[in-house]
């Protein structure tokens, strides 16, 4: 059983704990599957009981997280949730441990930024393959997932772009190896965090993605990178890869959570036009899900 919501942002995911007498933290939305046989509380206090199936109560909708709480019951702490509906005809709150989050998304700016000066003269894109298989990824090996995504999100990507007037995206194969780098290890539920957290655990006050770059060789502008990252975790019998492509568009599409900063950051809207890109992508196979990794590095220079 799967039931899906539809975004998550990380911008707002930094939740303070709370006693259960204090106000709900605000938190963006959030893509979830609740877990069918648990229950569904009235308020963040859970003690009133909507319903003991929150499949029975919330059917097949679309479910958004709004808000998270943390209370103390018997003696311990507990993080709960509110749900609601796309159509916001049903919500209640969950305890933590009994909803899935499929999907967050990422983002985060360079340390500069200037004003467009496009050279327009720039035309050597590295190009892409062509591939818009869209099978069950069950049924695919993972070099043919990351083939399909890649190729179906970097032709949405490059069509959007050319409706303004920031210039073609030209792939980097510089930019490529720093984001797989990133994509390998990359924790996307630590949220906006996970910009800043290298390989070895530490944090940082540069991208991760430049530092990378940097003990790569690749990377010398230390200002110069944009990062976008996120993930969604799909129920494996039932998720073709346009299903995951089309969470990935959502930074595009419905970017308001992020205060449009994917959106800017894939279509140019910063720095000089952005126009050089790359793409890292990873495929975490589960027992009844499978989740895929995405890192997208843009910049004004040349890798």
């Amino acid at each position: 059983m799967t039931i899906v919501g539809t975004f998550a942002f990380s911008a707002s995911l930094f939740i303070q704990n709370v006693e259960s007498n204090a106000a709900a933290k605000k938190i963006s939305t959030e893509v979830v599957q609740v877990k069918s046989n648990k229950k569904v509380y009235s308020s963040d206090q859970a003690k009133s009981i909507k319903s003991s199936s929150a499949k029975s109560y919330f059917g097949n909708k679309e479910l958004f997280t709004k808000k998270e709480v943390t209370v103390k019951k018997q003696g311990q702490l507990k993080k709960f949730k509110l749900i609601e509906s796309k159509d916001k005809t049903k919500k209640g709150w969950m305890y933590s441990g009994d909803i899935i989050s499929i999907h967050q998304n990422n983002a985060a700016p360079a340390t500069v930024k200037s004003a467009p000066n496009l050279d327009l003269r720039i035309d050597d894109d590295l190009g892409e393959t062509t591939d818009n298989t869209d099978g069950n990824v069950n049924s695919m090996t993972d070099a043919q997932v990351v083939s399909s995504v890649r190729s179906q999100f970097v032709d949405f990507v490059k069509s959007s772009r050319a409706q303004t007037k920031n210039g073609t995206w030209l792939r980097s194969s510089g930019l490529d190896k720093v984001a797989q780098e990133r994509a390998d290890y990359f924790n996307p539920a630590l949220g906006y965090l996970s910009h800043y957290i290298t390989a070895n655990g530490k944090r940082h006050k540069q991208l991760a993605a430049i530092l990378d770059g940097q003990s790569m060789g690749i990377v010398s502008n230390k200002n110069d990178i944009y990062e976008s990252n996120g993930y969604a975790n799909l129920d494996n019998r039932i998720s073709n890869v346009s299903k995951y492509v089309s969470y990935f568009k959502e930074m595009i599409t419905n970017d308001g959570d992020s205060d449009y900063g994917h959106r800017d950051q894939l279509l140019g809207n910063e720095g000089d036009g952005l126009r050089h890109y790359g793409v890292g992508i990873r495929v975490i196979r589960m027992n009844r899900s499978v989740q895929i990794n995405i890192v997208i590095l843009s910049a004004d220079s040349k890798y």
